[in-house]
């Protein structure tokens, strides 16, 4: 039976899956035109079809991919069996989206009809039935199950998936979707399958497919070789990464058909375009900006790591900020997922994460009274009593750790905020035009060091 640690994910993953799920609950709030939503089911069910079938060795091209599932046709100078497999797997997929929107509950038996069409009509392969001979797994240490142990390591597999149905759909698919690879149920067609077991799991949640890329094959299969030993975080940050970045496309699409829908409200005004392209240069000028503070700390950290024998450091970014996120921070000071960049230190006897300083992009309107359009980078510290992160203001390390945001001035110049307290006061924040970036981020480091891992360091 599957067993899950309860520290199964560092700080950083575990915020990125939340972001996922709260900007999911936000999208979902308001329609999407329908006409934008079956392009986008078009366009991913040909870049899942094209990619699931090049991990095991599919030759056709993106474009060709497309041409068979669109036309039905074989590509000449390619083999037949390609084309085959592209086409059993899109009639797969089709399958797949009926279950999801008959709501069914998900079952062996659907799995085996999955397979069975992804197979198509080749009788040596047994399509939809459990193999019933010994298997190896090219490339992996770990070696599947015997033919009888298989019907009952599915039936506990389904079992478990039936009794984690409110546990995160993200978790659930990733080690599902691993659990059925490692069994290896069929003769041929295992990954395949499996990765449509994954997305049946997250589509029945409303989460949007995830499509493991050719190009990710190597860092995917080490992944599942990790897996295979119990470590889980590796898989589930690849299904996480492409989650993310497929739901992308959904708010893309999603805000340039808003973005439409008012320019033509608003046809009358000739600025309307100038005015955008104007935004946007602010925009761009301002990533650039914040940008340089996360390449500076991302440099500091690179130079630590080399010379800290205790402890390694490690930087972990999170998915980049959007024009319309840059937007949503500017009116409001908040949006979903909108952290920017982690620093992890790592205990190198045990392996563990020891602390996590987190960045994010908010802003609490009432410390900003004079500057109320600004986006401050806020310093946030991994709390394990609430498993979740918290400004250090709030911290056990408040006094010890002064540095609290940085943001970007109207004029375009760096500002450092400090907590400069005093006992009366000692949450009282300052701003501070005139510091030089690498300096601050070094007294950070040495602070860092000392407070919290008990490190006398200079930088």
């Amino acid at each position: 039976m599957i067993e899950l640690s309860k520290n199964l994910l560092s700080p950083d993953l575990n915020q990125e899956i939340k972001n996922l799920q709260e900007e999911i609950k936000d999208f979902r709030k308001s329609p999407m035109d329908k006409i934008a939503l079956e392009k986008l089911r078009e366009h991913f069910r040909t870049h899942h079809i094209y990619h699931s079938s090049g991990i095991e060795g599919n030759r056709l091209t993106l474009q060709e991919t497309s041409l068979v599932l669109k036309e039905g046709i074989d590509i000449t100078g390619k083999p037949l069996k390609d084309s085959i497999e592209v086409k059993n797997l899109g009639i797969a997929f089709d399958f797949l989206y009926e279950l999801v929107q008959q709501d069914v509950e998900i079952t062996e038996n659907y799995l085996k009809q999955l397979h069975s069409l992804i197979i198509g009509d080749v009788p040596s392969l047994a399509p939809g039935a459990y193999r019933n001979i010994g298997v190896i797994i090219t490339g992996a240490e770990h070696k599947p199950p015997e033919p009888f142990e298989v019907p009952i390591r599915m039936r506990e597999l389904f079992d478990w998936i039936k009794a984690n149905k409110d546990e995160n759909p993200i978790i659930v698919a990733a080690v599902a979707h691993h659990e059925m690879v490692k069994i290896h149920p069929f003769k041929d067609g295992n990954g395949r399958t499996a990765r449509l077991l994954l997305n049946l799991i997250l589509l029945k949640k409303g989460f949007p497919i995830c499509n493991i890329k050719r190009s990710e094959r190597p860092d995917y299969y080490n992944a599942l070789s990790l897996a295979d030993e119990g470590e889980y975080e590796p898989i589930i940050e690849v299904v996480t990464k492409n989650c993310t970045e497929l739901f992308s496309e959904y708010t893309r699409v999603k805000d340039e058909s808003n973005r439409l829908r008012d320019w033509a409200k608003r046809i009358g005004a000739k600025d309307t375009q100038q005015r955008l392209v104007k935004k946007k240069a602010e925009f761009e000028l301002w990533l650039n900006k914040v940008n340089q503070i996360r390449l500076e700390f991302k440099q500091v950290v690179s130079v630590i790591d080399e010379n800290v024998a205790s402890y390694y450091v490690s930087f972990y970014e999170y998915p980049s900020i959007t024009f319309e996120k840059y937007h949503q921070l500017k009116e409001n000071g908040i949006a979903s997922g909108t952290n920017f960049f982690s620093i992890r230190f790592h205990n190198n006897e045990s392996n563990r994460i020891v602390a996590t300083l987190m960045f994010r992009f908010y802003r609490l309107n009432n410390k900003y009274q004079k500057t109320p359009n600004v986006i401050p980078i806020e310093l946030n510290i991994f709390d394990p009593e609430i498993s979740d992160f918290k400004f250090i203001g709030y911290s056990d390390y408040a006094r010890d750790i002064s540095l609290r945001s940085f943001y970007i001035a109207d004029n375009g110049n760096l500002i450092v905020r400090y907590a400069n307290g005093n006992e009366k006061n000692p949450n009282w924040e300052q701003d501070h035009p005139n510091e030089k970036l690498s300096e601050v981020i070094q007294t950070f480091f040495e602070k860092v060091f000392s407070s919290i891992l008990g490190l006398d360091i200079k930088y």
